[in-house]
């Protein structure tokens, strides 16, 4: 059993669409930097290290500013991050960054459901919460919230994007017990997979990752590499001002 059921659409989607993905990715960081270099702003009050990392932990982690005005929006957006950092560094996983050896001191069992059970769960967390921060967006549009198609764009491409991911864990996999290897840029980033999962679903997830990590650097989603730059850089002129 193998990926290849759909040949054409798998070689592209792995062999040909990661270069894409790459290009259109630096083409994209590169035109936001010299944008933001090129932009008037103020010089930010020098920060030390250990300050610096304070401010990124209560902007980046913590959302202080989110928190002071709106709790339950806090809650959503902190279940929502949780969740998407723990579908990344399972991911991981899958390229070899990490092993479910890491676990064994804790018993086979936890380790079992850290690896085979808890990644089901905070995929439906990632996508509930994404669910009703949209439905959210949506009730409050014209009144307290103002957006933009490409605002749309974004959380539609991601919710998708995760809904294709889950598939690929609850639908029945093609194979167990076997291991297959996805190569999309050879030495650099490839794919171990011990199941080897619905094609369809692989598919298609593997299409919509490449899209939206393409979009990222054109669109509000920038911010998941700028956040921490910014936090650092203007953390202490936010504290003047109370933010």
């Amino acid at each position: 059993m193998t990926l290849n059921a759909y040949p054409v659409l798998y070689a592209f989607s792995v062999n040909v669409l990661p270069y894409i993905t790459v290009i259109a990715f630096i083409v994209g960081v590169v035109v936001r930097a010299m944008k933001w270099l090129s932009a008037p702003r103020g010089s930010p009050t020098p920060l030390s290290l250990t300050a610096a990392i304070r401010q990124i932990i209560l902007d980046i982690i913590l959302f202080r500013k989110i928190y002071r005005h709106d709790k339950l929006t806090w809650l959503l957006i902190f279940l929502f991050h949780i969740s998407a950092g723990g579908i990344i560094f399972g991911h991981m996983r899958g390229f070899k960054l990490w092993s479910a050896e890491l676990f064994t001191p804790l018993g086979e069992g936890f380790k079992n459901f850290l690896v085979e059970t808890l990644p089901i769960y905070m995929g439906y967390l990632f996508i509930a919460t994404q669910l009703i921060l949209l439905f959210r967006r949506l009730s409050l549009e014209g009144g307290k919230l103002l957006s933009h198609p490409n605002d749309y764009a974004a959380l539609l491409l991601l919710l998708a994007t995760s809904i294709a991911g889950q598939g690929m864990r609850v639908i029945p996999p093609e194979a167990v017990d076997t291991t297959y290897t996805v190569s999309f840029i050879p030495r650099l980033v490839v794919l171990h997979l011990e199941k080897i999962p619905s094609a369809p679903w692989f598919l298609i997830h593997v299409i919509l990752t490449q899209l939206f990590f393409m979009y990222i650097p054109y669109s509000k989603l920038v911010h998941i590499y700028t956040g921490v730059i910014t936090a650092a850089l203007y953390g202490s002129r936010r504290s003047e001002y109370g933010l």
